[in-house]
Parts: structure tokens; C-alpha cells; sequence
């Protein structure tokens, strides 16, 4: 008879970037360096294309996701932004979220950030394990979001050999991590008042503040 033995798994904390880790909207940091970068090289053909998208979605005539598929497109090539970029968005990096992740690896934990931000300039930040919004040029946006987030995660804790026990968030989007998470710790950082409602009562589920762990 051959004894069969369970293959140990490590421990994983999952990290969303904008408002968790960052505190702010990376897409928002990353525009504003463009803008200047645009500006100050005379681009102006580049400046009215992201005008006219950030125009037609206030006014309801446009998605984010095809908002967010022109900027990419449009700052994609001028890849000097991406230093600017970091330089700018390191500022905002959150202590408490920082501290915690200190905390999670000292304990054993692998550490992966999962965000819709895409990878090509979230990797200018973040030198860790990683799953994000994958960008080509002329391709479909399929952002890593909600159920897309979850697929992903799934797909690299198998891959490496890890379980899922902790997930870091601000935002409703990552209800379906949470639900997933039964077993672990879920982990609310700044959330909005919608986001605790949602969380409370519309989809109950269990979680806890990031203030109750200090």
C-alpha cells in the first residue's frame, strides 16, 4: 500500500495596489506624468486624444475600461513617463499596508500583488510577485478585475505551490477574492462607506479593518 501524504502549501497574502497599497489611483499618477511629459515635448495631437477620452467619459459616453484603453495607448510609447512615474507614485506608498506586508513575510507568507493597474508600469513600483492587466497595443483590454482577479490568483497560487490565507483591499471589486477567502483573513484598508455597506450587509461577509491590527 502507498501512504498518501498532503504536499504542503505556503501561505499567500494577496495585495490590491490603488487605495491599499497605494494611497491613490495609479492610472491618476500615471495620466498626470503623461500630460506633463506631452506638454513639455510639444505633443499635441497625443494631448487632444487624451482630452477627448477623459472628456467623453464624464460625460457618460464611454466605459472606463475604454477610457483607460486610450490613455495606455496613447502614453504607451514614451516610456520615459515610467520614471517619473515611480519617482511620483512611491510617495504615497501606505505605512500601515507596508507594515503589514513586513509583518506576513516575517510570519512565512509569499506576498502577491493583484491589481487591474497594468504590469507594464506597476513593475516600475513593485519588484515582488505579481498578477495585473496585461497591455498590448491594439489588443482588447481585459482587465484584472472582480471574477478576472480571482481566475488569476487561482492560477498563480497553483502554479506556485501557495494558498490563499489573507487578502488586502479597499474596494468592493474584490468581493470575489474575499467570498473565496472563506477560511483566511479578509482585510478592509480605508474603504469607502459604500464598500463597508456592500460588505455588511448587500454581501456578507466576514473581514476585518486594518486599524484593528495595529
Amino acid at each position: 500500500m502507498v501512504d498518501r501524504c498532503e504536499i504542503a502549501t505556503n501561505p499567500c497574502t494577496v495585495v490590491d495596489l490603488d487605495g491599499t497599497y497605494i494611497n491613490g489611483n495609479t492610472l491618476k499618477i500615471y495620466l498626470s506624468c503623461g500630460i506633463r511629459y506631452l506638454l513639455s515635448h510639444f505633443k499635441i495631437r497625443q494631448l487632444t486624444t487624451l482630452v477627448y477620452a477623459i472628456a467623453r467619459r464624464k460625460a457618460g459616453f464611454s466605459s472606463h475600461n475604454e477610457m483607460k484603453a486610450v490613455i495606455l495607448s496613447t502614453l504607451y510609447p514614451y516610456t520615459e513617463i515610467l520614471n517619473d512615474f515611480k519617482k511620483e507614485t512611491l510617495k504615497f506608498v501606505n505605512s500601515s499596508v507596508k507594515s503589514l506586508i513586513y509583518r506576513q513575510q516575517k510570519a512565512g507568507h509569499r506576498i502577491l500583488l493583484a491589481t487591474a493597474a497594468p504590469e507594464f508600469y506597476v513593475s516600475t513600483i513593485w519588484d515582488g510577485d505579481l498578477v495585473a492587466t496585461r497591455f498590448t497595443p491594439g489588443q482588447p483590454l481585459v482587465e484584472c478585475l472582480g471574477e478576472e482577479k480571482l481566475k488569476r490568483v487561482k492560477q498563480w497560487l497553483h502554479s506556485n505551490n501557495c494558498h490563499l490565507d489573507t487578502v488586502v483591499t479597499d474596494h468592493k471589486d474584490d468581493a470575489p477574492l474575499f467570498h473565496w477567502n472563506k477560511r483566511g483573513t479578509n482585510i478592509l484598508v480605508n474603504p469607502s462607506q459604500s464598500t463597508l455597506i456592500f460588505f455588511r450587509e448587500l454581501q456578507p461577509t466576514h473581514f476585518l479593518l486594518i486599524e484593528e491590527l495595529q
